[in-house]
C-alpha cells in the first residue's frame, strides 16, 4: 500500500514539472508570437522569391537484343550478337555526361534567358520566346572557358548591351538585328525571336543571356536526372527531370532518348560494318584463289585430254565419297579457322570485333560472342569516362583474357581438324589402295577439284554473309521505345510550400524555446519556488511580492491595509507564530546571505505585522556593521543603540530604545564598533535578551547575512527562530546548499526561509538584477558617539 501510494506522489510530481515547464514557456507568449509571426513572414517571403518546379517524366521500353526479330538476328551466325540488356549499364548511359551533353548542345541549352524584372522576387526563365537568341559565333560550345552572361536593356528601338566576362565588363548597343557583336571575349550573332513572349510587347523588359560550356550544363543535369526501372529486372524504364519550365524539360527527355538511339544504332552499324569490311577482304581472297584453282582444271583437263573421269571412275569412288564430303567440311573449318586466327593475330584489329564466320565449334563461338559483346561494352564506357576509370581498367584486363582465351581456343579447334584430317587421309589411302587401277591421273584431277570446291563453297558462303550483312544494317530498329510521349506534372513538385511554411513555423516556434533554455542556462540566481525544492528539512514560510511603485519609507504594512503586500506578511505572520508556539519562544534572527537580499525590509515589516496583533514588538538592528534601520525607516540616526549598550555605554535598556508606532520599538545598531564580533561575544547580549524577553512579546533581530560575516552566528545563541531571507534574481542558487550546510551543522536555530520580491511571472519574468559585495562588509562609521555621517 505504502508503495502505491509513493508510485502515485512520484506520478503526481511528474505532472507538476511538466505543467511548471508548459507555464514557464507559455508565459513568454509574446515571444512565441512575434517570433512565428517573423518567420510565418520570412517562410512567405522565401516561397515568394522560388520559382515553381516541375517534374518532366518520359517512360520508355528497352527492346531486348534476344528478343529481336528474326532479321535482326542474322548477325548471330557472325558471332557479333549482344547479350541481354544490362540494365545497370544502360542507366548509367543515360546518365552520361557525353550523351547529356549532345542534347544540351542541340537544343542549345547552354545558353540560358531570364526576364529581370526590379520590383519581383525572383527572375522568370525563358524558353522559346526570349525576345533575342544570341550565338558565339567564333568559339565552339564544348571549348567555351568561362560562362558569358549579357543583359539587354530596351532603349527605344534598341537595346543597351551590357555584361561581365572573367571579371572584365563589356558594353554595348545594338540598333539593328541581326547584328554580330565584337567584343573583347569573340564575335557574337544576335538574332530576333519570333514567338517572342507576349508580356514583351505589351511592356519591354531587360532580360539576361548566359552562354556556359555545355559540360557544365551536361554535369548538373546528370545530376538530377533520375532513371528508374518500374520493377527489379524490368526493362521499362522511367526518366525524370525537374525544370522550372514544362516545355523544357520535355525536350531535354525526347532528345536524349533521341541521342541514346542514335549511339545504339551506330553500335550496331559499327559491328555490321566491321563484319562487311572483313567479308569484302576475304571475298576478293578466295576470288583470286578460287580462279587460279579453276585455271589448273583447265590446264589440267587441255594437258591430259580429259573429259568424263567422274563417270569413269564412279564405280571406284562411290566408297570414298562419304569420306570425301567429311573431308571437304573439315578443310572447310580449317580454313575459316585458320582466318579467324590470321584476323586475330593482325595487330591492327586488336580493338575491332572478332567475326565467326561459320565456326561450328559450340565453344568457341560462345566465347567469341561474349567477347564482341564485352568489346562493346569497353568501348562504350570509354566514350563517358576516363582512362583511370577501375571498371575501365577491369574491362581491358577482362578483354585481353578473353582475346587470348579464343586465341587458345582456336587453336584447340584448329588442332582437332587437323587431326580428324590426317585421320580421314588414313582412311582414304587404305581405300586408294583398293582402286589402284584408278590412274594416277585421276587422283591428281580429284585432288585439283576438291581444292576446287572448298574454294567455291568458302566464296557462296562469303557473298551469303554480305547480302545478310547488308540487309541488317538497313533494318536496324531504335533500341529504347517511348511507351509514353513526355509528360509534365500538372502541379508543382517543388517548392513544397506546406512543408517549408511548417518548417518556417516550427523553426518560429523552437527559436524561443531554445532563447529560454539558453538564457535560463546562463541565469544563475534563483528564479522562483521551484530553484528553492532543494531545501532539506526546511519550510519556506512565505514570499512577499514585490513593490513595483517607489516609496518614501521600507515600511509598507500599515494599520486597516488590505493590499497585496501587507497580506503576504499576514501569512509570513500567522505561519512563524506556528513555530513560536511556546511562551518562551519569542526572539526572531532574519538574516540573509548577502546583502541587498531585502532582510532589513522583511524584518521591519514583519515587526509591523506583529504588532498590529496588539503585541509590544521589538526591532533591534543587529547588523552592528552596516546599519540601515534608520535610512529604510526614514528616521535620524542616533549615536546610541545595540552596540552602544554591548560595549556598556549605556545605562539602560530605554536609552538605546525609542518608540516608532504604539507597540512597535526599535533598538537602533548605534555606532559602527572596530570589534563588532567581540561586542557580540560578550554576556552582556544573553543579560539583555534576558530582560528584553521580560518586557516585550517578540523581539525581531536585523542581523548581518552570514555569507558575508559571522555576527549572525553569534547571534545565534539568543534567538529562537531564524528566518532566512532569499530574493528572486539576487540571491544565488548555490545559496540553498549553503543554508542546507547551515541546518545541517546546526549553526543556526529553527531555520526557515522566506523568499523576497517574487514577481507574478516568477523565473519566467524579463527583469535582470545585479549586485556586487565584498568581505569588507560594513565599517563606514567611526565607533563612539557624536554626529555621524549621512548616508
Amino acid at each position: 500500500m505504502q508503495q502505491d501510494l509513493n508510485n502515485v506522489s512520484v506520478v503526481q510530481d511528474e505532472e507538476l514539472d511538466i505543467r511548471s515547464i508548459i507555464f514557464k514557456y507559455l508565459s513568454y507568449w509574446r515571444w512565441f508570437i512575434v517570433s512565428i509571426v517573423f518567420f510565418t513572414i520570412v517562410g512567405f517571403v522565401y516561397l515568394k522569391r522560388q520559382n515553381n518546379i516541375y517534374e518532366n517524366n518520359v517512360i520508355v521500353l528497352l527492346k531486348d537484343e534476344n528478343t529481336a526479330t528474326e532479321e535482326m538476328l542474322l548477325l548471330q551466325d557472325l558471332g557479333m550478337s549482344a547479350g541481354k540488356n544490362n540494365i545497370e549499364n544502360e542507366i548509367a548511359l543515360f546518365k552520361s555526361p557525353d550523351l547529356i551533353s549532345k542534347a544540351v548542345t542541340s537544343l542549345e541549352l547552354y545558353t540560358t534567358y531570364r526576364k529581370v524584372t526590379r520590383w519581383s522576387f525572383n527572375d522568370n526563365e525563358l524558353y522559346g520566346n526570349a525576345p533575342l537568341y544570341i550565338r558565339w559565333e567564333d568559339m565552339e560550345p564544348k571549348k567555351i572557358p568561362a560562362p558569358v552572361t549579357f543583359t539587354f536593356t530596351p532603349q527605344g528601338k534598341g537595346f543597351e548591351v551590357s555584361g561581365q566576362y572573367e571579371e572584365i565588363p563589356f558594353h554595348g548597343r545594338i540598333d539593328t538585328l541581326p547584328v554580330y557583336l565584337k567584343l573583347p571575349m569573340g564575335r557574337f550573332y544576335v538574332s530576333r525571336n519570333n514567338e517572342i513572349d507576349p508580356a514583351y510587347k505589351q511592356e519591354p523588359y531587360t532580360f539576361e543571356a548566359t552562354i556556359s560550356n555545355p559540360s557544365v550544363q551536361a554535369r548538373r543535369l546528370s545530376a538530377e536526372l533520375k532513371v528508374t526501372p518500374s520493377a527489379k529486372q524490368s526493362s521499362v524504364l522511367t526518366l525524370s527531370i525537374q525544370s522550372e519550365i514544362k516545355k523544357k524539360g520535355r525536350d531535354f527527355l525526347q532528345q536524349l532518348v533521341n541521342f541514346y538511339n542514335e549511339d545504339a544504332t551506330n553500335d550496331k552499324n559499327m559491328v555490321a560494318h566491321n563484319t562487311a569490311v572483313f567479308i569484302e577482304e576475304r571475298i576478293k581472297e578466295i576470288s583470286v584463289e578460287l580462279g587460279t584453282v579453276e585455271k589448273q582444271v583447265e590446264d589440267f583437263r587441255q594437258q591430259k585430254q580429259i573429259t568424263d573421269i567422274q563417270a569413269e571412275a564412279q564405280l571406284y569412288l562411290g566408297q570414298t565419297g562419304q569420306n570425301e564430303q567429311k573431308r571437304v567440311e573439315i578443310e572447310t573449318q580449317l580454313n575459316l579457322t585458320r582466318f579467324v586466327e590470321d584476323f586475330i593475330a593482325r595487330p591492327a584489329n586488336a580493338n575491332k570485333l572478332i567475326p565467326n564466320l561459320g565456326v561450328t565449334d559450340a565453344g568457341l563461338v560462345s566465347v567469341i560472342n561474349e567477347y564482341n559483346q564485352l568489346l562493346l561494352m569497353k568501348e562504350r564506357l570509354e566514350s563517358s569516362s576516363s582512362e583511370s576509370n577501375p571498371a575501365l581498367i577491369q574491362m581491358k584486363q577482362q578483354v585481353s583474357g578473353m582475346r587470348q582465351s579464343i586465341q587458345a581456343s582456336l587453336s584447340n579447334v584448329r588442332h582437332a581438324s587437323e587431326i580428324a584430317l590426317r585421320d580421314l587421309n588414313r582412311q582414304n589411302t587404305v581405300t586408294n589402295a583398293r582402286i589402284q587401277d584408278i590412274p594416277a591421273v585421276e587422283r591428281e584431277y580429284k585432288d585439283i577439284l576438291r581444292q576446287q570446291e572448298v574454294k567455291n563453297n568458302l566464296f557462296v558462303f562469303l557473298l551469303q554473309k554480305r547480302e545478310e550483312t547488308a540487309l541488317t544494317q538497313a533494318a536496324v530498329a531504335p533500341k529504347a521505345k517511348i511507351v509514353s510521349e513526355p509528360y509534365s506534372s500538372d502541379v508543382p513538385v517543388a517548392p513544397k510550400r506546406a512543408v517549408i511554411l511548417l518548417a518556417f513555423f516550427l523553426v518560429g516556434c523552437v527559436l524561443p524555446v531554445g532563447a529560454i533554455f539558453v538564457r535560463d542556462l546562463f541565469h544563475t540566481s534563483i528564479e522562483s519556488m521551484d530553484d528553492l525544492a532543494p531545501l532539506k528539512d526546511i519550510d519556506v514560510i512565505g514570499d512577499i511580492q514585490a513593490i513595483t511603485t517607489p516609496m518614501e519609507t521600507a515600511l509598507v504594512v500599515q494599520a486597516n491595509d488590505d493590499s497585496p503586500v501587507t497580506e503576504l506578511f499576514r501569512t509570513l505572520r500567522n505561519n512563524l507564530l506556528f513555530m513560536l508556539n511556546e511562551p518562551n519562544k519569542k526572539v526572531v534572527m532574519v538574516t540573509s546571505t548577502v546583502p541587498g537580499e531585502g532582510k532589513t525590509f522583511v524584518s521591519i515589516n514583519l515587526a509591523r505585522s506583529l504588532s498590529l496583533m496588539d503585541k509590544k514588538v521589538l526591532l533591534i538592528g543587529g547588523d552592528i556593521r552596516n546599519p540601515k534601520l534608520s535610512h529604510d525607516l526614514g528616521i535620524p540616526k542616533v549615536n546610541i543603540g545595540f552596540s552602544t549598550y554591548l560595549a556598556g555605554m549605556a545605562h539602560g535598556v530605554d536609552q538605546v530604545t525609542e518608540v516608532l508606532y504604539p507597540n512597535f520599538h526599535i533598538m537602533q545598531a548605534g555606532p559602527v564598533p572596530p570589534n563588532p564580533n567581540e561586542l557580540l561575544s560578550k554576556q552582556t547580549l544573553n543579560d539583555l535578551f534576558d530582560g528584553l524577553r521580560e518586557e516585550y512579546d517578540y523581539i525581531i533581530i536585523d542581523s548581518a547575512p552570514v555569507g558575508v560575516v559571522s555576527d549572525s552566528f553569534m547571534l545565534n545563541r539568543v534567538a529562537d527562530v531564524t528566518l532566512y531571507v532569499m530574493r528572486e534574481r539576487v540571491t544565488q542558487k548555490d545559496a540553498v546548499n549553503f543554508v542546507n550546510s547551515i541546518k545541517r551543522d546546526n549553526r543556526l536555530t529553527g531555520v526557515t526561509v522566506v523568499l523576497n520580491a517574487t514577481t507574478p511571472q516568477g523565473k519566467y519574468g524579463s527583469y535582470k538584477y545585479g549586485y556586487k559585495y565584498s568581505y569588507r562588509y560594513g565599517y563606514s562609521q567611526k565607533y563612539g558617539y557624536g554626529k555621524s555621517k549621512k548616508a
